[in-house]
């Protein structure tokens, strides 16, 4: 997706329909961007998919270079693979503790 708005809800719909998680990433603040956009169109269709939002926190950044501050908020390269890979690992236990029961 390269814009908030207007969403595409055609591609979200068919990401939702392939995909265990949906991840978004931005370099804006999560609360009202664009994973909060996915999020309100996923619930407003009823999907009930997994997603991870990964964004700036709503709180003032340090000084630093664009490289420092992407790695302080978690949107280096790094940071995104260990979100990503954390939140998977998570869902595996998640579906292997439900599934047991």
């Amino acid at each position: 997706m390269r814009f908030v708005k207007p969403i595409d809800e055609l591609l979200i719909a068919q990401l939702a329909e392939s995909h265990d998680l949906i991840v978004t990433v931005e370099e804006n603040t999560i609360a009202g961007g664009a994973g909060s956009a996915v999020n309100e169109y996923l619930a407003g269709k009823e999907i009930v998919l997994p997603t991870l939002n990964l964004g700036l926190s709503d709180e003032f950044l340090n000084h630093g270079t664009h490289k420092e501050l992407l790695a302080q908020s978690g949107l280096d390269s790094n940071g995104i693979y260990t979100a990503v890979a954390n939140r998977m690992e998570w869902l595996a236990r998640s579906n292997t503790q439900t599934i047991a029961k």
